[in-house]
């Protein structure tokens, strides 16, 4: 994270007139790391002969230095070559006083070094596993997606959605793209696929203002991502929640333009009810004034608590707000309405007298208040709070951010730092409401109209050259007209500004570290996002989950018996099978007691239940509601709610109250434990490489097993020891660390493709990015690089991916860190009169010296040091 010096340096370029410094001396640039910083640094490197060293003689060869430089710190040094080892263009990795290497970072993060480790091709494997008709039927989709009987379901749909595709312009999109991406982290990764799709759409809108591609198609395919986004419950919500940032009558640039017109609109009593069209900012020194008046007359008039009362004057009632015990009041104020109730009754001053005192007594923060409703509603936060007020409030929030040095994680995301967003959305507003508490003239038509439009068309690009652009002309050409030369209004504007710059010169450098982790985890990124557009994630109704959990309930009983008959499985859950001659004389020795629940449903008879279990098995294959998920849901529960459905069910009492809202609540688990499934069975299909033709010591192979019938039993993933040259056998370690030996006649051994890992390793960069560098600007705010966007967007849906083959992945990240195989020796290479470690047994080493001709056991492990055992928290 930045420190003191690195806002100091910001602070000193916003102000520099200086001419640009000499260019640097042309140097090598590799990214070192330290054994004791886990962040990867860039540093200037090249090659320094030390004179003193040439001089003398370490074994005929001479000792060079690298002159490490940090061009952050200003500051150079050198380091032995014999101390630290260059690997590679990745990083640089310490060496201790025996020689050997400590691990600093796994290479397979990286995403070019993954893709030739296992020449591997994202689109290709892709395409190779997964066929057409795994795609996805978004509008064939479950209980989350509301059912298309009935006209009120649909209706609304319909218009809200043409009504979207109709108003939808580049400055909309824009605006509308950017309130839907805050929301990716709220929503489940299929529900998240969802919401992308719109946002991709509305980018290629806002990206594309002279219309390249036909204004048709790109309104075509919003339709068809609004249509199969708004059959989705919680994306419909979300969509409808956030179309209060679209424009759709006129945009502000368009009532600073037309005033005058605008103005006289506004003029009309019923103020309230036009509003929405075409009111500018009612303030003390506008002609809201007089609406405000009226409408106090109208509340005397109509009489408290109607409908007709609360449309015309706002919904704002004196009994509601003057009331001290309203529990409204114990809320934040802006976001109630509260002030700008106070000051309808009370006036401007005395109102905010109110409000001030109410603060106090509940201990509101009025600064980080005003500061988070500013974000929500700019206009009526800054008439309700005060332009001066709020204007400090935020320059003073932007400095402190800006000067503290490690940032602040304590902070809500509406108080971290997005200049773009503030230049697009808020700034407009800023200029609108100063404009109108000075008064309207010509010179905002002629200016600030045409500056505003260049605010609110900012485009995503690979610096803050525009954005500091704008603000300089803001500073120089806007902010002393627009406040109507107060100075209480352009010193803290003015202060504001200038930290906006400082911002932009810090997030540059916060934009590198974030490349730095996004580009070595990109095949993560890549490969997380196909799996989560390629797996089928509908899921039945929920009246047929319950149906099914119901009947399983009532079949536990049954099954368990023929899971374990005089030593023997009748039955295969897994498969589906069933070995019917058996299972009637298994169940002859149930008493009424426990096969009276399944009677009911199947029949009075043993062969009816048989009959009715193989329907079931059958049924559970196609639907993947098996038996297994069922348990697995219902264990997710607390143990007495399990317990007491159980009773429920099997006594007859599953539709009362208690029964329906745990059947439904099981559910809800099973559809998570389904899509859970999918995604581990297709995370695995992937994970299967081709047959290994030659095996490589420590590297991972998945063992299949031949069957008798020529069919192959997967026995999971092992890594390879060794193999016999005199013997079939093959020698592996499992997961656990014991050894396992595999007949190469009657086993198949394939190449193991760690997609899971490289999904967690991109789990796990989402998770560094949240918590290292999201103390001071908002993770959109990275967004708002062209060459960030996209890969960010899918790291913020691959953060919702979750299954238990993902779950041993991170097991597996973890136990390759805590062995990592760096200071390992290979038999062949151990030198005489050298002293090595040797496995005897896992986490186990043993001391010796090796000699010439030592009988050495090639199937064990040599370490020039034992390798660190490492405590790792995540």
């Amino acid at each position: 994270m930045a420190d003191r010096n690195d806002y100091v340096a910001a602070l000193g370029k916003v102000f520099s007139d200086d001419a640009p410094a000499n260019p640097k001396k042309s140097v090598k640039k590799a990214r070192v790391g330290f054994a004791a910083d886990v962040d990867v640094k860039e540093f200037e490197v090249e090659n320094y002969g030390d004179v003193e060293a040439d001089n003398v003689s370490y074994g005929g060869k001479s000792t060079k230095r690298l002159k490490v430089y940090d061009a952050k710190q200003r500051q150079s040094w050198y380091v032995d070559q014999k101390t630290y080892a260059l690997l590679s263009k990745r990083n640089i990795t310490r060496t201790d006083s025996e020689g050997g290497i400590i691990p600093i970072q796994d290479k397979t993060t990286d995403d070019k070094t993954f893709n030739e480790k296992y020449d591997l091709d994202l689109e290709e494997l892709f395409d190779s596993k997964v066929s057409d008709k795994d795609a996805i039927l978004w509008t064939d989709s479950n209980n989350e997606v509301v059912t298309r009987k009935g006209c009120g379901k649909t209706a609304w749909r319909n218009a809200y959605r043409r009504l979207v595709v109709h108003v939808m312009d580049p400055k909309n999109a824009i605006r509308f793209s950017r309130a839907l991406q805050i929301q990716l982290d709220y929503l489940m990764a299929h529900e998240a696929l969802l919401l992308n799709d719109i946002i991709v759409v509305l980018d290629k809108i806002s990206d594309d203002p002279r219309n390249h591609t036909s204004k048709k198609k790109k309104k075509m395919d919003l339709n068809i991502a609004l249509t199969k986004a708004l059959l989705n419950v919680n994306v419909g919500r979300i969509l409808v929640a956030n179309s209060g940032t679209i424009s759709y009558f006129f945009h502000p640039d368009t009532r600073v333009s037309n005033n005058r017109t605008f103005n006289l609109l506004s003029g009309w009593q019923f103020s309230n009810i036009i509003s929405p069209i075409a009111m500018f900012t009612p303030s003390e020194n506008f002609i809201g004034s007089r609406a405000l008046a009226v409408n106090s007359i109208l509340r005397s008039f109509l009489g408290p608590g109607r409908f007709l009362t609360r449309l015309i004057t706002g919904g704002r009632e004196e009994f509601v707000v003057d009331d001290v015990k309203a529990i409204a009041q114990n809320l934040a104020a802006e976001t109630t309405g509260f002030e700008a109730a106070m000051r309808a009754q009370f006036g401007n001053h005395a109102g905010r007298q109110k409000v001030n005192q109410f603060r106090i007594e509940n201990r509101l923060p009025t600064d980080e208040s005003a500061v988070r409703s500013f974000i929500g509603s700019p206009i009526s936060t800054m008439v309700n709070n005060g332009v001066v007020h709020v204007l400090r409030a935020l320059a003073n929030h932007w400095e402190g951010l800006n000067q503290i040095p490690f940032g602040n994680f304590a902070h809500q995301r509406m108080e971290q730092l997005n200049v773009n967003v503030i230049l697009r959305f808020h700034m407009p507003f800023v200029l609108m409401t100063l404009a109108n508490l000075r008064g309207w003239c010509s010179w905002d038509s002629m200016v600030l109209a045409p500056f505003i439009t260049k605010l609110m068309n900012i485009r995503p690009g690979v610096n803050m050259n525009v954005a500091n652009e704008l603000l300089n002309e803001l500073n120089t050409t806007i902010v002393d007209n627009v406040c109507g030369g107060i100075f209480s209004r352009m010193e803290p504007f003015r202060r504001w500004i200038t930290q906006m710059r400082v911002a932009n010169e810090l997030i540059m450098t916060e934009k590198d570290k974030v490349v730095t982790i996004v580009s070595s985890v990109t095949s993560g990124i890549e490969s997380g996002y196909k799996l989560a557009k390629t797996v089928d994630w509908v899921v039945p109704d929920d009246d047929v989950m319950v149906r099914s959990i119901i009947q399983h309930i009532k079949l536990d009983a049954v099954k368990k018996k023929l899971r374990n008959h005089n030593g023997e499985r009748l039955i295969d859950e897994e498969n589906g099978t069933l070995d019917a001659n058996q299972a009637g004389s298994a169940l002859q020795d149930m008493d009424q007691e426990e096969i009276g629940p399944a009677m009911k449903i199947a029949g009075g008879s043993i062969s009816s239940i048989v009959s009715f279990v193989q329907k079931d098995l059958s049924k559970r294959q196609k639907t993947g509601m098996t038996d297994h998920l069922v348990k697995r849901a219902m264990n997710a529960l607390r143990p007495r709610d399990k317990r007491f459905l159980i009773e429920l069910v099997n006594k007859g009492h599953e539709e009362i109250r208690a029964a329906k809202l745990l059947s439904r609540r099981v559910g809800t688990l099973l559809k998570r434990e389904m899509r859970r499934a999918r995604l581990d069975a297709r995370i695995k299909e992937l994970s299967r490489g081709s047959v290994a033709t030659e095996m490589i010591e420590d590297e991972w192979y998945i063992v299949d097993r031949t069957e008798d019938d020529g069919s192959t039993t997967e026995l999971g993933s092992f890594q390879f020891r060794t193999r016999r040259s005199s013997t079939s056998d093959v020698l592996f370690i499992n997961r656990s660390g014991k050894e396992d030996r595999f007949d190469a006649n009657s086993h198949v051994f394939r190449k193991f493709i760690p997609i899971g890992e490289a999904i967690v390793r991109a789990q796990k960069a989402f998770m560094v990015i949240e918590l290292d560098l999201l103390k001071r600007f908002a993770y959109a705010s990275y967004m708002e690089f062209s060459d960030l966007r996209e890969d960010l967007i899918k790291l913020q849906i691959l953060s919702g991916v979750n299954c238990y083959f993902l779950d041993d992945a991170r097991l597996d990240v973890l136990s390759h860190i805590k062995n990592h195989s760096s200071t390992q020796v290979s038999w062949r290479d151990l030198k005489p009169g050298h002293q090595y470690f040797v496995e005897q047994k896992p986490y186990k080493y043993e001391l010796f010296e090796f000699e010439e001709g030592m009988d050495l056991d090639n199937r064990k492990r040599y370490f020039s040091i034992p390798p660190q055992n490492m405590i790792v928290v995540g």
